[in-house]
């Protein structure tokens, strides 16, 4: 079995301190590689951002004259899926609806709202129920796309404006196509290059139990990864399952388990933004791959907001992060079933 090498450099700045540019200090920083995909992120754990209060959100979620996914309106608001998908027109489970999406993300792109009674849905309303709900959805969707052929699929989220939701009711998209994106190929690609079994099964194995383990509901085993893209990232691997079509009710239940639990832990932090990505294994899916969830938090709502993506992020492909994934895993660890 291939061992995984989780890399790091330590780097010592010597820099004026701020508001003594007569003093010089030692200020260190660490760049961790991923075992998988070779990528790097800086954490500079002594240079942390001031935390920003979570604002009144009140008049951003308000009701609006109109929105297209509220209950009242979004029978005449929103079409009706391919009937070589499905025959619901509307797919619906619980709270949560599936109706195709107007903008071309990928050949087969859909909405789902988690609570259609609700313009807006804050954290701690999205309970495990209200989360399964929308994944099991979106699963049925994703089955009845495979139906037409095998292809890439992915479940993705944005939430509020700081994540790149130009929509405030609370929403997921799911995208289909024979093209994937460019990260969900590259992790499959790594994962089926791996020199002895499966990638997912040997990181799992080698995170529990330790400093950036949260825990393991079902087969979903959550934790936070060794070199993160994102603030507060936090990872689900669901075990034996290569593709989104294998989630079966039961792996939606766990991962909403876990999921309403990080996001009870953002709320914790005064954080109110977040983007999440649940990734397929693509048209040939096997056992080298398992289904990846991917968590982060993103910049607080308030006016002339600093984001948190820079050239780093966007231009490097690398992130900046003010905290260590092993700090993250303990303050979301408190929020997880079972937590003491």
């Amino acid at each position: 079995m291939a061992d995984l090498e989780f890399l790091e450099h330590r780097i010592t700045a010597r820099l004026p301190k701020l508001g003594d540019a007569t003093t010089t200090i030692e200020a260190p920083m660490t760049v961790r590689i991923d075992p998988l995909t070779g990528r790097s992120a800086r954490l500079m754990t002594d240079v942390k951002q001031p935390p920003i209060p979570r604002p009144d959100l009140s008049d951003l979620t308000a009701d609006p004259p109109f929105c297209p996914f509220c209950a009242s309106t979004i029978e005449r608001a929103t079409g009706l899926i391919d009937p070589a998908i499905t025959d619901e027109g509307r797919i619906r489970r619980g709270s949560a609806v599936v109706v195709p999406n107007v903008v071309p993300y990928s050949e087969f792109p859909t909405v789902a709202l988690y609570d259609t009674q609700r313009h807006f849905v804050d954290l701690p309303d999205l309970t495990p129920t209200l989360v399964s709900d929308l994944l099991e959805a979106l699963v049925a969707y994703t089955r009845g796309v495979h139906g037409i052929r095998p292809m890439w699929h992915s479940i993705n989220a944005n939430y509020l404006p700081p994540s790149g939701s130009s929509v405030v009711h609370p929403h997921a998209q799911s995208s289909h196509d024979d093209v994937g994106t460019t990260a969900q190929r590259d992790l499959v690609t790594r994962s089926q290059a791996w020199p002895s079994g499966s990638y997912w099964d040997r990181l799992v194995a080698a995170e529990e139990g330790g400093e950036r383990w949260i825990g393991r509901i079902g087969r979903v085993s959550f934790f936070t990864p060794w070199s993160p893209v994102g603030f507060d990232e936090v990872w689900g691997v669901v075990q034996g399952c290569p593709d989104l079509i294998d989630l079966t009710d039961d792996d939606c239940r766990d991962l909403a388990t876990g999921m309403s639990a990080v996001f009870g832990s953002y709320h914790a932090q005064d954080l109110a933004s977040f983007n999440w990505a649940l990734t397929g294994g693509g048209p040939a899916p096997s056992d080298r791959y398992s289904v990846l969830l991917k968590m982060v938090s993103r910049s607080t709502p308030i006016p002339m907001y600093r984001s948190d993506a820079t050239y780093f992020e966007r231009l490097h492909g690398e992130a900046v992060i003010d905290q260590t994934p092993e700090q993250v895993a303990a303050t979301v660890r408190a929020h997880f079933p079972g937590a003491a």
